[in-house]
């Protein structure tokens, strides 16, 4: 008799442990993105979609992809960035642009591999895309330029990725070739004219590109400019030599890499800690999203190994 009730408190004890684990795992499966951002210590995302009234839009049944800022990459946001997301519109915007339409995991993720956000263009027109990059053969996987440092968090709506920066440079701003008509880069800008390369910057092909400031151009002699007007052919080598097939981000970037520019010359990254340095040029605006790819606002000029000097 002793035998049978222990068997009985046994039973009732495994079937309870069972029900637990099985309504434990229901829990689990109902959970949707933001409940998975709150089980991730994803609390400064959370407040922000609460403030912007972005809830139902994040909780949709249908299949999603979000990629959640941690809480300090809001902390290591810049200054300015900080300021712009009070203005709930704008941070909206931002807030639409880390979802995407259908449901993304790792095994799934192309490098140049581009996925519709909820976040539309300045015009309104259409919606504007998110591009994955990997790197180091998988071993850096960025969204919008910002590194996955903790992939595949199921829910029941979709899959969550946390990113280690807010993706706060959305591309609406056009093509690699249309970003540097602003006052800083008119002289890049009128180059890439002269040097016949915009409309092919304008294509669908992902480019990067190193965009000089207006400064060091003012700075060069007279004899310097002179030899460059007029003189497509010189134009288009020294602007070939700011430009590189594909989009590297700087988070894509380790010490010492090489970049292949359009020239078929090399461009080493010097450093990545703090501030990023290509060919000892200090990147005054990095990671500036387009629609095929990325521009990088420098310090310096880019000279081709052989450009003569003396004539």
């Amino acid at each position: 008799m002793e035998f049978k009730c222990q068997l009985f408190v046994s039973l009732v004890g495994f079937l309870y442990n069972v029900n637990a684990e099985s309504e434990s795992f229901q829990s689990a499966e109902k959970q949707n993105v933001l409940d998975v951002a709150h089980k991730l210590g994803a609390t400064t995302f959370l407040s922000l979609v609460i403030k912007t009234n972005l809830t139902a839009m994040f909780n949709h049944t249908g299949h999603v992809t979000v990629f959640i800022p941690s809480n300090k990459a809001f902390i290591d946001l810049p200054d300015e960035q900080k300021e712009n997301l009070k203005d709930l519109s704008y941070a909206k915007e931002i807030l639409l642009y880390h979802l995407v339409d259908g449901p993304h995991d790792k095994k799934s993720f192309r490098n140049e591999a581009l996925y519709r956000s909820r976040s539309k263009t300045k015009d309104e027109d259409t919606f504007v895309k998110v591009r994955v990059n990997i790197y180091h053969g998988g071993e850096i996987i960025t969204a919008g330029g910002s590194p996955i440092v903790n992939f595949d968090n199921e829910a029941s709506n979709g899959i969550a990725h946390i990113i280690s920066r807010v993706m706060y440079w959305p591309p609406r701003y056009g093509s690699v070739a249309e970003i540097v008509n602003i006052p800083i880069t008119t002289f890049m800008a009128y180059g890439l004219l002269d040097g016949g390369l915009s409309e092919q910057l304008n294509k669908k092909e992902p480019y990067t590109l190193f965009a000089p400031t207006d400064l060091p151009w003012e700075a060069l002699p007279n004899k310097t400019m002179n030899k460059l007007r007029g003189n497509r052919t010189a134009i288009r080598r020294v602007m070939e030599n700011h430009i590189v097939s594909g989009t590297y981000f700087t988070n894509g970037f380790k010490a010492n890499d090489t970049l292949t520019t359009m020239l078929g010359e090399k461009l080493r990254v010097d450093s990545i800690i703090g501030n990023v340095t290509v060919n000892g040029s200090f990147l005054g605006f990095p990671d500036i999203a387009a629609t095929n790819g990325v521009v990088h606002i420098t310090t310096k000029i880019f000279w081709p190994t052989d450009f003569d000097w003396e004539h």
